[in-house]
């Protein structure tokens, strides 16, 4: 069985596609080690250790940045610290109360919970996020897309890493193509999270979401 590559070999072939097929994709130097404890300690939550790893590469994207996850934006800590707080401060004053998300059996039915981190930015207020305490805590770190104005919450991946293999696989495949003027086809890197493909898992293509609800 072909080994699964970490995070960090994973990211750095996503560079290299990046810097040879779409050189508006721009990252930037990595974080300190002491902005990511900073997070810790003012949001009360661990980084996962893959995204820990990650930011320690890269602190993400610069603002001007084409956007290597299909158009949206790989946010830097001090970006996931301000919109984390910001998300979770409205909540916490009933903003979202109300509001009532779709169910799935792999996420917590709430609008906004304080256990997602933000990662990934639509720069309209959608993000991918890590989320560290699901039904299931086995799946800690799952992948999911909180919609700030839909009440659609999506699984995308079980991990980080399980996302970043796939999106890597595709690149491989000729999935993605990027336009100076226009951006990437799409929003390819989402894999298809908004057309109802989010209904499989990565596991042996398990089912995770019960297509009848």
């Amino acid at each position: 069985m072909e080994k699964t590559p970490n995070i960090t070999t994973s990211l750095a072939k996503i560079q290299t596609w990046a810097h040879d097929f779409a050189p508006d994709v721009t990252f930037r130097p990595p974080a300190s080690p002491l902005a990511l404890d900073n997070f810790t300690e003012k949001s009360g939550l661990n980084l996962p250790e893959e995204l820990r790893r990650l930011l320690l590469v890269t602190d993400g994207e610069t603002r001007k940045s084409a956007g290597m996850i299909g158009n949206w934006r790989l946010m830097p800590i001090n970006e996931i610290q301000a919109v984390w707080g910001l998300l979770s401060k409205l909540n916490e004053k009933g903003a979202f109360s109300g509001l009532n998300p779709k169910p799935s059996p792999y996420i917590h039915r709430s609008w906004w919970l304080d256990t997602w981190l933000p990662i990934v930015s639509s720069d309209v207020g959608d993000y991918f996020c890590l989320d560290t305490d699901p039904p299931d805590p086995n799946r800690s770190g799952q992948v999911i897309l909180f919609l700030q104005n839909q009440p659609e919450r999506y699984l995308i991946a079980e991990n980080l890493q399980t996302w970043f293999t796939r999106i890597l696989r595709d690149l491989d495949s000729g999935v993605y193509e990027y336009d100076p003027v226009k951006g990437f086809n799409g929003e390819a890197f989402m894999w298809s999270a908004l057309e109802g493909k989010h209904l499989f898992d990565d596991i042996e293509g398990t089912l995770v979401v019960d297509q009848s609800s």
